[in-house]
């Protein structure tokens, strides 16, 4: 009889670190939870520009994982900019942006006039200058936030 009582209390010694386990665990989901980040990106009139910019903060441009590269001028005898075919987008109506990199985390959308492709390529007849910054890797989800598909990134 007395090894009956020692494996009763026993079991009851398992139950009940098992149930503070438990409820141990449980207690971790019931903390206060951080507060959501805000919005990643935002959509503003930078300077004197008439075009709205997309600003990003830095977490929402590592998100996206923003990547530019310059505008460069064509060959000689060529009134022409070349830019990475990867910073050319297409809107549904048949229009081409890009995104010049403007400011700080700060992303202008410009109509560019597409004189030709070669390659990786795009040779721009108007639009852009030599020396501005367009996006070649992110600009999608720019335009997706321009376009109001979502804000958070």
């Amino acid at each position: 009889m007395r090894l009956g009582k020692r494996r009763a209390t026993a079991a009851l010694l398992v139950i009940a670190a098992a149930v503070l386990a438990a409820g141990s665990a449980a207690g971790c989901g019931s903390q206060a939870a951080a507060p959501p980040p805000g919005p990643q990106a935002r959509i503003e009139r930078v300077g004197n520009s008439p075009a709205l910019s997309v600003v990003l903060t830095p977490t929402g441009a590592q998100r996206i994982g923003v990547r530019t590269a310059p505008v460069a001028a064509a060959p000689a005898g060529r009134a022409l900019t070349v830019i990475p075919y990867a910073a050319l987008l297409y809107e549904p109506d048949g229009s081409t942006p890009v995104y010049v990199n403007t400011a700080p985390f700060t992303y202008t959308r410009y109509l560019v006039s597409v004189e030709g492709i070669t390659g990786d390529s795009v040779y721009i007849s108007s639009g852009l200058t030599p020396g501005m910054s367009v996006v070649t890797t992110g600009a999608e989800e720019l335009l997706g936030v321009q376009n109001g598909v979502g804000v958070e990134t």
